[in-house]
């Protein structure tokens, strides 16, 4: 069954400012008659879905995040084992990153963008990540027994390196094997660090 005609339209309207505003220096400024040419629409279409273009960038990193979130713990989910769980995930943010290269790059560029309310929720969109990811590694038994106090700055190096790889995927795919190796290596040291650091006599 296709979407309704205003969902579709929606749906248009955000790919196109994606794929625009990634070849561009800045998610808000752009004209409205090449956004609704890029998207293949009426110029007037953009207000029957969007008050402002800062609420569509705020769609697209919504939507961003909420694809992010659901495929990352269907990964988690499937890994087969433990030793597998991180090249897992890993993997599926590689692949996710490009195939959806557009609005991957726009979202990490308004990250560290200026300051604002854009800005402002693609933070709190790498907060729900961090989130998901403790509870659901914590559930697995896949964390070392640490305070979250400890755990929290470790997961979100961890997220910011595997971003970090997916602007490296893009540029060059081929090199997707050493990327995993380098996520788990990465994982690993860092978690043995803070259990060593831990142990350690105050």
């Amino acid at each position: 069954m296709s979407p309704p005609r205003m969902a579709q339209g929606k749906r248009l309207l955000m790919e196109a400012a994606a794929r625009l505003a990634a070849r561009q220096s800045g998610a808000r400024t752009l004209p409205l008659r090449e956004l609704a040419r890029e998207a293949g629409l009426n110029h007037n279409t953009f207000y029957r879905h969007f008050a402002t273009q800062d609420e569509l960038i705020h769609a697209i990193v919504d939507d961003f995040g909420q694809q992010l979130r659901e495929g990352l713990a269907k990964a988690r989910l499937e890994a087969p084992s433990l030793h597998t769980l991180s090249t897992a995930v890993v993997g599926w943010t590689l692949d996710f990153a490009l195939v959806h290269q557009d609005v991957f790059v726009v979202a990490m560029r308004e990250r560290y963008g200026p300051p604002g309310p854009v800005r402002d929720a693609v933070q709190a969109t790498l907060m729900v990540l961090q989130d998901d990811m403790l509870s659901e590694l914590q559930a697995r038994a896949a964390l070392p027994a640490l305070p979250e106090t400890v755990l929290r700055p470790l997961l979100g190096i961890i997220i910011d390196h595997t971003f970090k790889l997916c602007f490296e995927h893009i540029e060059a795919p081929q090199d997707r094997a050493q990327r995993l190796v380098d996520a788990q290596r990465l994982f690993e040291t860092l978690m043995l660090g803070a259990v060593a650091r831990q142990s350690r006599p105050s």
